[in-house]
């Protein structure tokens, strides 16, 4: 494996946080893609093979997600294992996670018919955590704290995108419940559980500056 070396670029500390990153405590992520077709795109990460493709309508032939669409699972599973690292770190009870987004592209940036901003411009990551903890303050905090650590969030917040970040601390969750909530918020047909009974606190945006807070019990 390569050694790293002075022509690395040079570490920038994010003005959001109080420290900047050490070399030492980092990391480094590889993954490998070649063109294997219109649009398609095989990709190796470690051991792993897949695919990353584009629907008939764009140009593909549909044998995988997109690559806008790998982004938006690796920020369904990001703040997913920040939720459960966290937890157990705190000793917060967790018994279920789950997640869902709505996320908003305008395409003519990547065609070339605009000059607009081509990935996301407004993006909701609903969050549904089924704990027994019922304190509104220990579970905002909850959210802020996980928020605060989710690489993916932040590579989200920090991208000029209009992100919300939906919480919802419930007594029992439901496989659809994450998607019926992130459909409710706008505006789409709710399909699905939806019991308001089962919710404890909803929270959006915990991380965010104190008037871009929103908490409902």
């Amino acid at each position: 494996m390569p050694e790293a070396s002075s022509r690395e670029p040079q570490i920038r500390q994010n003005p959001r946080y109080t420290e900047a990153p050490l070399r030492t405590s980092s990391k480094t992520l590889r993954v490998a893609g070649r063109w294997s077709g219109p649009v398609q795109t095989e990709l190796t990460v470690r051991s792993f093979g897949f695919v990353s493709d584009q629907p008939e309508v764009r140009g593909g032939s549909d044998q995988g997600p997109s690559p806008m669409e790998y982004l938006v699972a690796g920020v369904n599973s990001c703040i997913a294992v920040a939720v459960e690292q966290l937890a157990r770190r705190l000793d917060l009870p967790l018994t279920d996670i789950s997640t869902y987004t709505l996320a908003r592209q305008d395409t003519r940036g990547l065609a070339g018919q605009a000059d607009v901003q081509p990935y996301f411009y407004v993006y909701r990551l609903q969050v549904v955590v089924e704990t027994a903890e019922k304190d509104p303050a220990v579970l905002t905090d909850f959210a802020r704290r996980a928020e605060h650590i989710c690489p993916a969030i932040n590579l989200l917040r920090d991208a000029h995108i209009d992100l919300d970040v939906a919480w919802a601390f419930v007594r029992r969750n439901s496989p659809d419940m994450a998607e019926a909530l992130a459909n409710r918020a706008w505006g789409y047909e709710v399909h699905g559980h939806l019991d308001p009974g089962d919710l404890v606190l909803e929270v959006i945006n915990a991380d965010a500056p104190a008037a871009q807070i929103g908490v409902s019990a």
